[in-house]
């Protein structure tokens, strides 16, 4: 389809398709922000197997864990911790799931209660810095990786705040 539309545009002249395609390529693969999200979603594995993600919950049910509701809030609380570490709403729901769901259930919450819990709280993967769609929209819009980070951080609090209210 678009091969047509720009043959369509360009008269049929194929050397110049040629000529930007061969530029595209290298112009996409060139370009080392996007290399910072294999790299994030390697640290985010690293994490997992080294065991990272079960002492975050660990911590943050330390620190929150004895008031009422404190199990789900520390899910939430390391849903955002796991969320600073990969970058990833998946990958940090998958994660939280294998470490909090146990532990949420083994204090006697609903099952319903407890997957919806780590489940808001798998979505402040992408919110809380450093998150792998604001570095593809600080790419695409070319503003400042940093800024958008910077920008996110406050957002990120407030929804982790947020979250666990409603506990």
């Amino acid at each position: 389809g678009g091969i047509a539309c720009f043959l369509a545009v360009n008269q049929g002249d194929v050397s110049a398709l040629l000529f930007t395609l061969n530029d595209l390529a290298y112009s996409r693969l060139s370009n080392y922000d996007l290399a910072v999200i294999p790299l994030f979603v390697l640290m985010g594995q690293f994490a997992t197997h080294g065991g990272l993600s079960r002492a975050i919950f660990r911590c943050a049910s330390a620190f929150i864990g004895h008031w009422k509701g404190g199990i789900g809030m520390s899910a939430i609380g390391a849903c955002a911790g796991f969320g600073a570490i990969c970058g990833s709403s998946l990958a940090t729901a998958a994660t939280m799931s294998q470490v909090a769901l146990p532990e949420l259930r083994r204090h006697n919450y609903s099952g319903r209660l407890a997957t919806a819990t780590v489940a808001a709280g798998g979505t402040l993967g992408i919110l809380i810095p450093p998150s792998v769609p604001l570095i593809i929209y600080a790419v695409l819009t070319q503003e400042s990786i940093a800024k958008l980070f910077v920008a996110a951080v406050i957002p990120g609090i407030i929804a982790v705040i947020g979250y666990m209210l409603v506990l």
